[in-house]
């Protein structure tokens, strides 16, 4: 069993590690608004510590990133059914998230011609991953990454 100290340890070099990423997801849901957003971030830390006997401990840098997402999603969706939302806020919310979705869905309809291994680097990067933490999730190397990446380009650049 660990110390206590080691526990606020763990905890604080998880929050060290992905707590720009923390921010990030916490400043979209919130449309940018900054007192939304703070109240966000606190939440967000508050269900890590709570939950955070269910990160391995061996965890990669990587999985502890889509724990932390994980977790983060069920705060949302937590504050959505609890939280009042001013409608004008959820509009602006939804045309937002509308148009990175038509976004996406542009990007996979010119990808028809990558293979499976293409496709999966494309959905992670779509995804906000880094080349480092894709590499990581599909146990490559971050130039195999590059070389990845740089096939998808040229294969879209000839849908264009």
């Amino acid at each position: 069993m660990p110390t206590t100290n080691a526990r606020y340890d763990d905890f604080d070099r998880l929050v060290h590690r992905h707590g720009s990423y923390i921010r990030r997801l916490c400043w979209w849901q919130s449309s940018g608004r900054s007192e939304d957003c703070a109240d966000l971030i606190q939440d967000c830390l508050l269900d890590l510590w709570h939950h955070r006997h269910t990160l391995r401990p061996d965890a990669s840098e990587a999985q502890e990133r889509l724990w932390v997402k994980f977790r983060c999603r069920s705060v949302f969706s937590h504050r959505k059914e609890t939280w009042p939302y001013e409608l004008a806020t959820l509009d602006e919310a939804r045309t937002v998230a509308d148009e990175s979705e038509d976004k996406r869905r542009l990007l996979e309809d010119m990808a028809c011609g990558l293979n499976e291994r293409e496709h999966q680097v494309l959905t992670l990067i779509l995804d906000g991953y880094s080349r480092q933490e894709i590499a990581e999730l599909l146990d490559l190397t971050p130039k195999h990454v590059s070389q990845i990446r740089f096939r998808i380009v040229e294969k879209m650049k000839k849908e264009i």
